[in-house]
C-alpha cells in the first residue's frame, strides 16, 4: 500500500477552490492506497492534516505545532515535534493546488529538491502552462491556432488607456476579455464592452500579476478536453461548457458557487470530425509545453467560422464533484477512482 499525500490549500486567490478539490480527491482515493494530507496555509505553512470522516465538501487547514511541516533540499518533506524532525513516509505527492505558488512549477521545483515525487507536470510544464501567454506562443510556433491576444507588462498601467483602447478594438473589435496572464479559475477576468469598463478591468487583472491579457472575445462554444499520460498522452471525450443566462461567460461563480451557473455536457455534442480534431490538437497542444501526467485543455469555437481556437492549459485541473475533467475521463472509461489511480501509477512508475 502506497503512502499518497494530497496537497491543498496554499497561498494563491484559488485556496478555496484547492480545499475543494483535495476534498473530492479523498472521498474517490483507492483504499488501495494509504492517503496523508498537507494542508497550505494561505500564508504557506504546511501542517500535516487528520483524515476527516465523513469527507467534507472542503477540506478544512488546522495548525498544530506539532504538525508542522518542512521541505528539505534532498531530505524529503520533514515533521518537526518535540522528538527533533523525522521524515514523512510519502511514495508520491497529487499536487491538489490551483494558481500561484503550486500550479506554476513553485512546488515542483519544491518537491523535485527534497527528492520527493510528484504527480502531474514537472518545473518547466507547470511553470508555461501557468503563463498564458508563453503557453500561447509556443502554440503559435508550433502552428497550433490560439485566441488572438496582447500581452501587457505592468510598466504600461500609466500609458494612454484611450490609445491602448483604440488599438486593441481595432486589432480584435468588442466584446473583449482582459485577464492576468498567470491565473486561473477565471480570477480576475473580466469581459468588457466599453471604455470604461475596460480601464476597470486593466486594474483589477493587474492585481493578480504584473502581466495581463487583452484578448478577442471569440464569439461561440467552450469546448475541454482531458489529457493524460506522459510519453504516449491520451484525449478523452471532449466536453463543451454552456454558462447560464445568469452569467456572462463561464466566471468563479459559475465554475465553483453556482450549481446551475453552467451546463456542462459530455461528451460535446459535435460532429466526429470536429470531436477527433480537438482530441488531436489537445494533445498536440499538451506536448508542445511539455507537460505531463495530467491536464486539461480548453477551447474556444467560433459560432461564425466554425474555427477551433487554444484558449489555454490547467497542469492541475479542478476536480470538484461539478468540475469537468474527471467527468471527461469517466466518458473515457475511467471513473473518478479508476482516474486516480491511473494517475498515481504513472507518478509512480516514472519516479
Amino acid at each position: 500500500m502506497a503512502r499518497i499525500a494530497i496537497l491543498y490549500g496554499g497561498r494563491s486567490a484559488e485556496h478555496e477552490v484547492s480545499c475543494a478539490t483535495a476534498a473530492a480527491v479523498l472521498a474517490n482515493l483507492s483504499d488501495a492506497h494509504d492517503p496523508i494530507l498537507i494542508g497550505i496555509t494561505r500564508e504557506g505553512r504546511w501542517y500535516n492534516q487528520n483524515i476527516p470522516s465523513p469527507v467534507p465538501e472542503v477540506l478544512d487547514i488546522t495548525e498544530e505545532p506539532d504538525a508542522l511541516l518542512v521541505v528539505g533540499p534532498g531530505e524529503g518533506i520533514l515533521r518537526g515535534g518535540t522528538a527533533g524532525m523525522e521524515r514523512v513516509d510519502i511514495a508520491v505527492v497529487l499536487p491538489m493546488l490551483h494558481g500561484t505558488h503550486g500550479e506554476d512549477g513553485v512546488v515542483q521545483g519544491l518537491l523535485e529538491s527534497a527528492a520527493v515525487s510528484c504527480a502531474g507536470s514537472g518545473v518547466l510544464g507547470s511553470a508555461v502552462g501557468m503563463n498564458k501567454d508563453t503557453a500561447r506562443r509556443l502554440w503559435a510556433a508550433d502552428g497550433l491556432p490560439a485566441v488572438p491576444w496582447r500581452t501587457l507588462a505592468l510598466n504600461e498601467r500609466g500609458g494612454n488607456r484611450g490609445r491602448l483602447w483604440k488599438d486593441v478594438t481595432e486589432a480584435f473589435g468588442t466584446p473583449l476579455f482582459v485577464k492576468p496572464a498567470c491565473a486561473g479559475s477565471s480570477v480576475g477576468v473580466n469581459r468588457v464592452n466599453d471604455e470604461s469598463s475596460f480601464s476597470a478591468a486593466l486594474d483589477e487583472a493587474w492585481r493578480y500579476g504584473s502581466k495581463i491579457m487583452v484578448e478577442k472575445a471569440v464569439i461561440g462554444r467552450e469546448i475541454e478536453c482531458a489529457v493524460m499520460g506522459g510519453e504516449s498522452p491520451r484525449a478523452f471525450p471532449p466536453g463543451e461548457i454552456r454558462p447560464s443566462d445568469s452569467h456572462d461567460f463561464y466566471d468563479y461563480d459559475a465554475k465553483y458557487r453556482d450549481p446551475q451557473g453552467a451546463l456542462l455536457n459530455v461528451p460535446a455534442q459535435l460532429p466526429e470530425a470536429v470531436l477527433n480534431r480537438v482530441r488531436s490538437l489537445a494533445i498536440r497542444a499538451f506536448r508542445a509545453v511539455e507537460a505531463g501526467g495530467f491536464a486539461r485543455v480548453d477551447f474556444l469555437m467560433e459560432d461564425e467560422s466554425g474555427e477551433l481556437y487554444l484558449n489555454e492549459i490547467n497542469t492541475l485541473p479542478g476536480m470538484t464533484p461539478i468540475s469537468l475533467f474527471p467527468r471527461m475521463a469517466a466518458a473515457g472509461g475511467l471513473d473518478f477512482t479508476a482516474m486516480l489511480d491511473r494517475i498515481i501509477t504513472e507518478a509512480l512508475d516514472s519516479a
